[in-house]
């Protein structure tokens, strides 16, 4: 590939991988509910789960994208970089809506993922 050439695929996998977490920030998937717990001053919220699913597809579908149009040297180098790449968008989608579940999540997979790649390298 020369210098000058832009490699569209990962353009637009990173264009895609940034408005899943930019969906993340601008509409969290926290909404809040009406409930009856109003004199103890409790906000009852709930997730709005096609809104979740549909922030981290971006951000799956982003990873993929720029992750096959990039020379790996063995499939755990790519594993361990989806691995990575997919787990600090999910946890910065979670942290950021105040889920700790996904957080958590997101840091143990992007943890596991650079496991894995480190072990790529050395082979």
């Amino acid at each position: 590939m020369r210098v000058n050439e832009m490699n569209y695929t990962k353009l637009g996998g990173l264009l895609v991988y940034l408005s899943g977490i930019g969906l993340g920030i601008a509409r969290p998937p926290v909404e809040r509910l009406a409930c009856m717990e109003v004199p103890s001053g409790e906000v009852c919220t709930g997730i709005n789960t096609p809104l979740l699913v549909i922030e981290l597809f971006l951000v799956m579908l982003g990873a993929i994208l720029m992750a096959f149009s990039t020379d790996f040297r063995n499939t755990r180098q790519l594993n361990g970089w989806l691995g990575v790449v997919t787990g600090l968008g999910i946890a910065f989608v979670g942290g950021y809506a105040g889920l700790g579940a996904l957080t958590i999540f997101g840091a143990a997979l992007a943890t596991l993922g650079l496991i894995l790649y480190k072990w790529g390298e050395r082979e």
